[in-house]
């Protein structure tokens, strides 16, 4: 009779403390879970940005852009061809 009083207090402790173990796995699994949601969250926003400088960097290196603003800051297309100097023969005999 005394090994299965003590049998049964042993289950009954070890059924509370996989319980109370249970509980906070759970507690902390759900913060994790929430944690994640807002980094996600912030992926995606981080993302969308990416994606919106990436469009822009194009439209500013595009070369009607340039141009634009080349006229807009008073440069205007040369006339005349730019030579640096006599071009040397490329082998002597």
């Amino acid at each position: 009779m005394r090994k299965s009083a003590y049998l049964v207090v042993v289950v009954i402790l070890t059924i509370l403390v996989l319980s109370i173990v249970q509980v906070v796995v759970a507690n902390r699994i759900s913060t994790t879970g929430l944690t994640l949601a807002k980094l996600q969250e912030e992926v995606k926003e981080y993302k969308r940005e990416n994606t919106l400088i990436k469009e822009k960097i194009l439209k500013d290196s595009s070369l009607t852009e340039i141009a634009s603003s080349a006229a807009t800051l008073g440069f205007a297309p040369s006339k005349e061809n730019l030579k640096l100097g006599v071009p040397l023969p490329l082998a002597k005999r």
